[in-house]
């Protein structure tokens, strides 16, 4: 898998943990704002993850 790949999966998750934890004990906005920059860290490692998959078939 390529490193930028699981850099992207990487700080998907831990974004959405942390947004997760923010907005229970914090923030609200600050813990929601950095849940959905986590999503769109992980859509961005998946499209990829798909595209490679893709050309790997051909």
């Amino acid at each position: 898998m390529n490193p930028l790949t699981l850099l992207f999966a990487i700080l998907g998750l831990t974004g959405f943990a942390l947004g997760a934890v923010l907005t229970a004990t914090g923030p609200y906005e600050m813990g929601v704002i950095i849940m959905g920059l986590g999503l769109v860290f992980q859509v961005i490692s998946l499209v990829r993850i798909k595209r490679a998959k893709a050309k790997g078939q051909q």
